[in-house]
């Protein structure tokens, strides 16, 4: 017997909904190291690599898929390998922690290159969350 729930797309996409407008202003802080046990989890000798602010609205909501709007790159403050990244509010509170990678390498935020060097740009290819 599953203890799986099959939510409706309405109750998916509500709640896609309310994700997007904590997100709306927020920020994408990006991180070297191993990702912590969850979003509750202190960061310790994770390096903060590069801050993306998020636009107002965030992005957009289909049928529980909520999809960023155009993230501008921005510059780079520490050089090291992007590993993971800490989603935040536009008043700091963490939403939610997320796996980064490569565009095409299916993690939830992707870059055009997960090798980050000091005063170059990063650039955000897609970031895009499915509710299930």
């Amino acid at each position: 017997m599953s203890n799986l729930v099959g939510f409706s797309t309405a109750r998916k996409t509500s709640r896609a909904e309310l994700v997007s407008s904590w997100l709306d202003g927020g920020e994408v802080r990006i991180y070297d190291g191993t990702r912590p046990a969850n979003a509750d989890t202190a960061i310790t000798s994770q390096v903060l690599l590069v801050t993306l602010a998020l636009p107002n609205p965030s992005g957009t909501v289909t049928s529980g898929v909520w999809t960023a709007e155009e993230i501008a790159m921005t510059l780079i403050t520490t050089t090291g390998t992007a590993a993971w990244a800490r989603i935040v509010t536009s008043a700091g509170v963490t939403v939610f922690d997320a796996d980064v990678g490569v565009a095409g390498g299916g993690a939830l935020v992707q870059l055009d290159n997960v090798s980050l060097v000091t005063g170059g740009y990063c650039t955000v290819v897609s970031f895009t969350l499915t509710e299930r």
